[in-house]
């Protein structure tokens, strides 16, 4: 799944992931800087977590992701505490 658009676009994104709904305004995306397993960097705004509540960043693996849309809805303001160039991710994609 290629979320360059929805990064691009400011669309919110929903997926199923690790057995929880989410919500995240994406941030970055390409292949991790260490394992080369393709994720997506966002920041959860709705759902639920593992093990901490909403709103939170994380780093999420996209093979690990199910039912996932590209939702209308946008953002215009970037996530708190977004910094560009995330060191997790080499080469980026697409960032916000």
């Amino acid at each position: 799944m290629d979320f360059s658009g929805a990064i691009q676009n400011r669309n919110l994104v929903s997926f199923h992931y690790d057995g929880h709904p989410r919500v995240v305004q994406p941030a970055a995306c390409g292949p991790h800087a260490t394992t080369g397993n393709e994720v997506l960097r966002g920041y959860q705004v709705d759902g639920r977590g593992n093990s901490r509540p909403v709103p939170f960043w994380d780093l999420f693996l996209i093979d690990k992701m199910s039912n996932v849309e590209i939702l209308d809805g946008r953002f215009t303001e970037d996530p708190p505490y977004y910094s560009r160039d995330d060191k997790h991710i080499n080469p980026i994609r697409a960032q916000l």
